[in-house]
């Protein structure tokens, strides 16, 4: 038996051994070469600057744009959903929400079905304030006092539901909106109602759970959620300006964050460490969300309709009137680690923006002129005359 054993391993051992050999003979050895990297290729002169660009960290230029068509009017609140890699934009004067492709910079569809402009101003129109929820619905505030609820997993995109918040003529249009994650709660104000108003509505029923009314305010801006807080976080035009903060569940404003003016109160968007950026009292400048202290004023550039944090480059972008050499409307740039201003880019034209993590890109959307003749927008210089367009800034 034992023999036995010593000859099955002497054979085994035997062929493993030529099978080696074998496979040496005819099987050639794996080179390995060193991977060149961009920066190895790069002269040491511009080097440092295209790394930086790729991180998101070098200066921002205007590199396109992205033509819509039958243009863009009465553009309201963009929006930058990350995950999937779409960016919408809610455009009132075309009664639709466009939808755009980041990665590549192109313009994908519309989804119709909206009021459009109606009354003063657009008092009753729609859409106008826009958010995406994590099971792909996009909701929207429109015109007459209605919600609406996008289904984004069906092609072509179309709305799925409709939400009252109260009178068409009486309570105006519905503008901006949040969402809450955990108690599937989405939070919309009505800033042309008597008195303005915040509605909650059910992510689940679609249906109205509650409101506040704000009878001291003269209008209603942007909200923002707040998952450290647990809390909404909204800007209300008043004498004097705040933010309110709103309990979820209990539905109602536990705390102010009062402003010293009574007017150009408007965007808001949160960063890191609890900071925000706010556009109140016609400026921009960076807040304590736990306890209202303003930890930076950003002097440089106004503030603006829409701000947007960027998390793939831990940057705030802000468009509003440039105070560092006149130079008309600019995108502003700023340090969301540092709360500091880092550039203007100027951009006369677009009036809102959001931004992609992906690529960090940034876009800047802006409506066709009243006189096309004289269209000195950005996208006049990309041949796009009379139109308005979707601006395309990056840090390439």
């Amino acid at each position: 038996m034992k023999s036995k054993l010593m000859t099955c391993l002497f054979v085994g051992l035997s062929l493993c051994l030529t099978l080696a050999i074998s496979a040496r003979q005819t099987v050639k050895p794996i080179e390995l070469h060193p991977i060149i990297s961009p920066r190895d290729a790069m002269p040491q002169a511009v080097e440092d600057q295209a790394f930086d660009s790729l991180n998101g960290t070098g200066p921002v230029h205007i590199t396109g744009v992205i033509p819509v068509p039958g243009g863009l009017a009465g553009v309201d609140i963009g929006w930058a959903d990350d995950p999937r890699g779409r960016v919408y934009v809610a455009s009132m004067g075309k009664a639709s929400v466009f939808i755009f492709d980041p990665v590549n910079d192109t313009f994908v569809g519309q989804i119709t079905g909206f009021v459009g402009a109606t009354g003063v101003d657009g008092g009753r129109g729609g859409p106008n304030g826009i958010t995406v929820t994590p099971d792909n619905i996009l909701w929207a505030g429109d015109g007459n006092s209605l919600v609406r609820a996008v289904d984004l997993n069906v092609n072509p995109p179309t709305i799925t539901a409709t939400v009252s918040l109260g009178n068409a003529v009486a309570d105006g249009r519905a503008d901006e909106l949040a969402y809450d994650p955990f108690e599937r709660v989405v939070l919309v104000g009505s800033d042309v109602s008597h008195p303005p108003k915040l509605t909650f509505i059910s992510a689940d029923t679609y249906s109205v759970i509650g409101k506040i009314d704000f009878p001291d305010a003269t209008g209603m801006e942007q909200p923002i959620w707040d998952t450290q807080l647990h809390r909404f976080l909204v800007n209300v035009p008043a004498t004097p300006s705040y933010i309110a903060v709103v309990d979820p569940k209990k539905m109602r404003v536990t705390k102010r964050f009062t402003y010293a003016c009574n007017a150009g109160v408007n965007g808001l968007t949160l960063g890191p460490s609890q900071r925000m950026l706010v556009s109140g009292c016609g400026n921009a400048f960076v807040m304590n969300a736990i306890d209202g202290r303003i930890i930076s004023r950003i002097t440089q550039v106004a503030g603006g309709d829409e701000v947007w944090y960027n998390p793939g480059d831990n940057r705030y972008y802000v468009i509003g009137a440039d105070r560092t050499a006149g130079l008309g409307t600019s995108l502003g740039v700023i340090d969301a680690g540092t709360s500091t201003w880092i550039q203007n880019v100027p951009a006369l034209g677009p009036r809102t923006l959001t931004a992609f993590a992906g690529n960090n890109h940034i876009y800047g959307f802006a409506n066709a002129p009243a006189n096309p003749a004289t269209d000195a927008t950005v996208c006049s210089r990309f041949g796009l005359v009379g139109t308005g367009c979707v601006v395309v800034f990056s840090h390439n």
